[in-house]
């Protein structure tokens, strides 16, 4: 998407939030995490403790994990949900860089922690 934007994009169409939430696969800000995995089985809080998304107000890392591991429907929902909400935040995020003139900076910082490299 920085790329995109760099070069002038103004409107996205993906289907990335919901295809990696179908596979447990969450967006963070410290990058992309498998929620099914074991060790958030015992994880009491949200995906992200800042996240003002319905899924992380309402349910826990260890709970999503239940969900995954026992292939209700639901968990894919709930982590699609996160995941549309943490892309349209970093797209506001972009356009006040933008309007800032930070944007290079936001990009460094964003891929730095998100891939821990740029």
């Amino acid at each position: 998407m920085f790329i995109g934007v760099e070069n002038g994009a103004d409107t996205f169409d993906c289907v990335a939030p919901s295809r990696q939430a179908r596979t447990s696969s969450v967006f963070t800000k410290d990058g992309r995490l498998n929620i099914s995995n074991a060790p958030h089985k015992r994880e009491f809080f949200p995906i992200e403790k800042d996240c003002d998304c319905y899924t992380c107000k309402n349910y826990t890392r260890a709970y999503l994990c239940h969900l995954f591991r026992a292939k209700e429907m639901v968990a894919a929902t709930l982590a699609t949900i996160h995941n549309q909400h943490f892309i349209v935040g970093l797209v506001e995020k972009m356009r006040l860089s933008i309007e800032t003139g930070d944007f290079f900076e936001f990009k460094e910082e964003f891929m730095l922690r998100y891939y821990g490299r740029q």
